[in-house]
């Protein structure tokens, strides 16, 4: 059940690079450079959610310390909470996984 990200990159893991506002899709693998500017990566409807379904972001550039990157929840709890998840740690990779409606996205590793 669920989407999920291979540890092999196959196909099922969309590798994305962005640098400005993005809406995030089930799979992605997000490479984010905030070294120009804070911005908002928002998290899949809802709606369109599996359990076990599971993205990724990357700080590869080593910008969120001073130009955070916002995770936004788009109606889903992260970790329990009705808040953004705000990125502010250089180098910070996160791993978010859907659990359902109790408890919505989880960081499963960071």
């Amino acid at each position: 059940m669920g989407r999920y990200i291979s540890t092999t990159g196959t196909a099922s893991t969309v590798l994305r690079e962005i640098s400005s506002a993005y809406n995030a899709e089930v799979n992605d693998r997000i490479i984010a450079d905030s070294t120009g500017g804070a911005f908002t990566i928002t998290l899949p409807a809802n709606s369109s959610l599996l359990i076990n379904d599971t993205l990724q972001i990357i700080d590869a550039a080593g910008g969120a310390n001073s130009n955070n990157i916002t995770v936004g929840r788009n109606g889903s709890l992260i970790n329990g909470d009705a808040d953004d998840l705000v990125i502010d740690v250089n180098g910070a990779i996160i791993t978010l996984l859907y659990t359902g409606a109790n408890y919505g996205w989880v960081i499963t590793s960071s």
